[in-house]
């Protein structure tokens, strides 16, 4: 058991350390939705250390300073600060004025801020967040490396209204690694009607890599093997409420792990 588990984290980490220079790639030279943005601080594939310390420190002053920040740098006219104030919600305990801030990133007119919301909304595993996401999966107009970090929010969110889109996604893409994200994010979901699809591609994906992650993921929704969304609802049910800073102290090592596993311990 100990072995199998062992490969399944290499696996998944080795595939999707594969997207996330795809990914990478896909942003583009400087100019476009790359460049400057990519490699400073502002950056949508921020180094693991900067992702860490992104957040505030966990207390209510904080939060509320953190708010304040997002608040004004979200009608900055700059994508780049917009992105900068959502980057500061991303610790802060839930409420509305937060949600507000990072559906309106959600809508923003700016690819790069959009990424940003979805990344954040899926590493706080918002709910309300997925029937947006979904109908912009659906969506011809979205552009590419979005729809990625879509389909990597729904599979972190885990809720079965996610499964049709990314089945769709996995329907359309050619892409192996981008494929290999969605297989995983099928797994993370479990919603049995992506079984067929899944089959499906173990017998006949053309990447090995991919069809390992479907086998992976088919284990995930019969319960033979646990899924990262399934753990961390086991954990929460075994127990009551617990203190806002503890809560707030999980969500930023649940969501470092998630990233670690995403794009590689070290990205240096």
């Amino acid at each position: 058991m100990v072995h199998r588990c062992g490969l399944v984290l290499a696996v998944t980490t080795a595939g999707l350390l594969l997207l996330f220079r795809t990914a990478y790639a896909q942003m583009g030279a400087p100019g476009g939705y790359g460049g400057e943005y990519r490699n400073g601080q502002h950056g949508a594939f921020s180094t693991l250390d900067q992702m860490e310390n992104a957040g505030p420190s966990h207390s209510a002053k904080n939060d509320d300073e953190a708010l304040k920040e997002a608040k004004r740098k979200i009608t900055d006219a700059d994508p780049r600060v917009r992105a900068e104030g959502l980057e500061k919600l991303r610790y802060v305990a839930d409420s509305a004025e937060a949600n507000e801030l990072l559906f309106r990133g959600l809508n923003d007119s700016d690819v790069r801020v959009r990424i940003k919301a979805i990344d954040i909304l899926g590493a706080r595993s918002s709910n309300d967040a997925v029937p947006p996401m979904a109908q912009d999966l659906f969506l011809r107009a979205t552009p590419a490396i979005e729809k990625l970090h879509l389909v990597a929010a729904l599979g972190r969110i885990g809720d079965n209204r996610g499964t049709l889109p990314v089945i769709e996604y996995v329907d359309e893409t050619d892409e192996t690694a981008n494929r290999g994200t969605a297989v995983f994010a099928l797994g993370e979901i479990g919603d049995p009607r992506a079984n067929d699809t899944l089959i499906g591609i173990v017998k006949n994906d053309k990447s090995g890599m991919v069809r390992k992650l479907a086998e992976e993921a088919l284990e995930k929704i019969d319960g033979e093997l646990p899924s990262k969304h399934s753990e961390t609802l086991a954990k929460e049910n075994n127990k009551g409420p617990e203190p806002a800073d503890q809560k707030l102290a999980k969500m930023r090592e649940n969501d470092y792990e998630m990233q670690a596993e995403k794009y590689g311990r070290s990205l240096h």
